[in-house]
């Protein structure tokens, strides 16, 4: 009985470990040791020259956002953008911002994955490679309802850009 139960608890934590291990090397690509447990935003680590081209994580505000969106922000104006600002995020599975509101619309491009958005009241799910629309101060939140984690791109045509939590994910599994 206690061999069963030994080789029972191997096997799941075999099983954790590997599922983890699954997450570590997208998590540490987004210059995290690990996927944190509460929201945040890091500012970037050295200023970016505006003369230069390649814009790089370092240059980048880092950010997190509970359940499961982690990612960095380029806020048009700290790279010499006039009116376009970007966010590269990752979504882990089940993983997704809150509820939140932009004061320009907003677009995301996906290339593979399956995500479901809520923006204003309308609920759907959609499978990449898509882009969607998202209106000026429409409260919109999404989650990632995949296996893997997938990336998301984005783009708002402002260089000032406005973010506006309005509560936690409706899309959370309860």
């Amino acid at each position: 009985m206690n061999r069963k139960i030994i080789l029972l608890t191997y096997l799941c934590l075999l099983g954790c470990s590997e599922k983890h291990e699954k997450f570590n090397s997208p998590v540490k690509a987004f210059g995290f040791d690990e996927i944190p447990d509460s929201s945040f935003v890091i500012q970037s680590q050295i200023r970016f020259d505006t003369s230069d081209y390649i814009i790089e994580p370092k240059h980048l505000k880092k950010y997190y956002d509970h359940p499961g969106e982690l990612g960095y922000i380029a806020q048009g104006e700290d790279y010499d953008f006039k009116s376009l600002s970007v966010i590269m995020a990752m979504a882990m599975p089940n993983g997704g911002p809150p509820l939140h509101s932009h004061g320009m619309e907003e677009l995301h491009i996906v290339y593979d994955g399956t995500v479901e958005y809520m923006i204003n009241e309308k609920q759907f799910t959609a499978v990449g490679p898509y882009i969607v629309k998202i209106p000026a101060g429409a409260p919109h939140a999404f989650m990632n309802r995949g296996e893997t984690p997938i990336n998301i791109v984005g783009i708002l045509p402002e260089n000032n850009t406005s973010y506006q939590e309005i509560g936690p994910n409706p899309l959370l599994e309860k």
